[in-house]
């Protein structure tokens, strides 16, 4: 077993962290909402012509969470309250309010939970809770009770206030912002005088809205906001990442000292002890594994961890439901995530590969902020291999080496590195860049050849898609996963969003086994196919819809100011030929259609480029068609050049070719 370095902080922190078990009983009476209520004699809430068009409204949205000292515990305990009165003025609207979703993934309990409508005559009904009907969360794991309010009429205010205890967690975030529009919208933070929580805002609003007071023993930080306008999804941008949010964390306890609490420093060395403290009978479970896992002893150090990798991927299954002790992990072969990240881990340092950890939140939902130490961004355990500037995700069996999800890359994480002091061990943490693929290494390109049929009624058609990197990630590790008798059903769907009316010929597809590494084995499929959709007559001429097979495009024609900078998914590009021979005594009349440049960026190689062109020899036609994103932001003051790369592509796949016969 190996020797840590002791430290005070470790012992702070399970003070600190010690929280009471969950107790079945009534509100705490000394938490400043133990007897909040609606307002029981309120009348319907006013809106505007405006607002009584939309399918709802939320008039007021209130929400506070209360830390509370349990002496007969010596704990702190949490508690939630939630109090919101939504306008509802259509189907969608009652379709989407008239069910109430608690959540219950803490382990906690719900202690308060009433309801009621108001009708536009204004009738009240109110809904207790033994009346409400509890649905089966369909989507499975998110952790909700859900609650539905029937009876609810169009034009309604549906008003609910539910209470919650949580498990005592010192990290906290608040959305403020949803895609219906807010009026009235508060949250509280409330603890014991001693402890100083931070506070900070994220989109649309600045921390000067923050109100920091204490009263009666009391700290309260709170937001008040009179209108919160509705979020709005837009290409090429992720709603969630911005909308407008708080986020929180226990900063000081003035009974430990001046010293900041949870910092990243402390993150690292609680993150190794977490993750590299292994027991003398998990270390004997680890040594038994190796040897079955037989791996090549004259391999290199990548070399090894990649056969690791594909060793546990296919043999070990994730389930939350197991925990961390890699005993049972290797017994029952099922890990939990951290479970797959502390296997990992002793795996690499058994095989002496040299790693760091690294641990980082998802981008597209809350990108990691280096400069706001809360550790609700340690979501994602990866492994980064310094060596060879490899990566490994341990609990993602879709990807292997170098790959980790793109969503983790292009942000910041945390990367602990295991240090030796003589005979001890210890971490040392930095916050990073975590770099994501370039553009040339998640290509999608297509090869493609069209040979009309001499009576102009169909063509032949050779179609060949190359995919690496992330390109081919949402389809390689799945392929061999399909069932036998679907897979050229699922290949011949891919072909057909190029050609849709297709009558296969021919379809080969390479690179199709698990576990390969799709930056070196790129995933291709290759088909002939038969088509009578390319060419329409009109008259004495043709036309050939040579747009397209490129396949649907995405369009930015959007009407609206643009919200948010553009984030893409990763970079990314796209090289296409298209090869044609026209039939004897035929010309293009309007070749120079096929000419279109867009560009964002400048230098020689913009940032954002579509760029098609045409070369014709005798007879024989090919078109090119380069198109990029290698970066993966654009600020939204420079949409309009990246919209007009993306609507490029789009009107390419408009284009049509008129085949007229030559004058005699």
């Amino acid at each position: 077993m190996k020797k840590r370095i002791s430290s005070a902080w470790l012992l702070a922190l399970v003070f600190v962290l010690t929280t009471s078990a969950l107790h079945a009983q009534k509100l705490p009476p000394n938490l400043t909402y133990a007897n909040y209520s609606w307002d029981a004699k309120r009348k319907r809430l006013p809106v505007t012509e405006a607002e009584a068009k939309l399918p709802a409204v939320v008039m007021r949205d209130f929400s506070a969470n209360e830390f509370t000292y349990d002496a007969s515990a010596k704990s702190l305990r949490l508690f939630s309250l939630d109090h919101r009165i939504v306008r509802v003025n259509t189907s969608d609207g009652i379709e989407r309010f008239n069910k109430i979703y608690v959540p219950v993934q803490d382990g906690g309990q719900i202690l308060l939970l009433k309801a009621r409508t108001i009708s536009p005559r204004g009738e009240v009904v109110e809904v207790s809770e033994a009346n409400m009907k509890e649905l089966k969360d369909e989507d499975g794991g998110r952790g909700y009770k859900i609650f539905a309010v029937e009876g609810v009429e169009k034009g309604s205010e549906i008003e609910y206030v539910y209470s919650y205890e949580h498990a005592a967690n010192f990290f906290g975030r608040a959305y403020l912002q949803s895609e219906v529009a807010a009026h009235n919208v508060t949250f509280e933070l409330i603890t014991p005088e001693q402890f100083t929580f931070d506070m900070r805002m994220y989109h649309g609003a600045t921390s000067d809205v923050i109100a920091d007071t204490v009263q009666k023993g009391k700290r309260v930080m709170r937001i008040a906001l009179d209108n919160v306008p509705a979020a709005r999804e837009e290409g090429f941008a992720n709603m969630q990442a911005e909308r407008m949010r708080v986020e929180y964390k226990l900063a000081y306890n003035s009974a430990r000292g001046r010293a900041r609490l949870f910092t990243w420093a402390d993150a690292s060395q609680h993150l190794y002890s977490l993750i590299y403290g292994f027991t003398k009978d998990e270390q004997k479970a680890l040594d038994k594994l190796l040897k079955q896992m037989n791996l090549p002893a004259q391999a290199s150090s990548a070399e090894k961890a990649a056969s690791a990798e594909q060793y546990i991927k296919t043999n070990f299954q994730l389930n939350e439901a197991t925990d961390k002790d890699l005993v049972r992990v290797v017994a029952t072969r099922a890990a939990s995530q951290m479970g797959f990240a502390r296997l990992f881990a002793a795996i690499l340092s058994k095989l002496g590969v040299e790693h760091e950890l690294v641990v980082t939140s998802n981008r597209s939902e809350v990108p990691f902020d280096e400069s706001f130490d809360t550790w609700n961004y340690l979501e994602h355990y990866a492994f980064y291999l310094p060596a060879t500037k490899q990566w490994l995700a341990p609990a993602r069996a879709d990807y292997r080496m170098p790959l980790i999800p793109a969503e983790w890359t292009a942000t910041r994480g945390l990367f602990v590195r295991t240090v030796k002091l003589g005979s001890t061990e210890s971490a040392v943490g930095t916050v990073r860049e975590i770099a994501t693929l370039t553009a040339d290494q998640s290509p999608d390109d297509l090869a493609i050849d069209v040979r009309f049929a001499a009576a102009m009624d169909k063509a032949t058609v050779d179609i060949k898609q190359t995919m690496g990197g992330y390109q081919a990630q949402q389809i390689q590790p799945f392929y061999s996963q399909i069932p036998d008798d679907k897979r050229t059903e699922a290949m011949q769907t891919l072909v057909k969003g190029n050609v849709p009316d297709a009558t296969f010929q021919r379809l080969v597809v390479t690179n199709g086994e698990a576990g390969l590494n799709p930056l070196i084995k790129p995933f291709i499929v290759d088909a002939t196919v038969e088509t009578a959709s390319l060419l329409d007559r009109a008259g004495s001429k043709y036309l050939f819809k040579v747009g397209t097979l490129l396949g649907p495009q995405s369009e930015l024609y959007q009407n609206e100011t643009r919200q948010y900078d553009v984030e893409n998914a990763y970079n990314r590009r796209y090289q296409r030929t298209i090869t044609f021979e026209l039939p004897a005594g035929y010309q293009v009349r309007n070749l120079q259609d096929l000419n279109i440049v867009a560009k964002a960026g400048t230098g020689s190689t913009p940032t954002y480029l579509f760029e098609s062109s045409y070369e014709q020899k005798g007879q024989a036609i090919t078109v090119t068609i380069n198109e990029h994103y290698r970066e993966v932001r654009w600020p939204k003051k420079d949409f309009e050049a990246f919209r007009n790369v993306v609507n490029a592509a789009a009107n390419f796949n408009k284009v049509v070719l008129v085949l007229e016969k030559k004058a005699s």
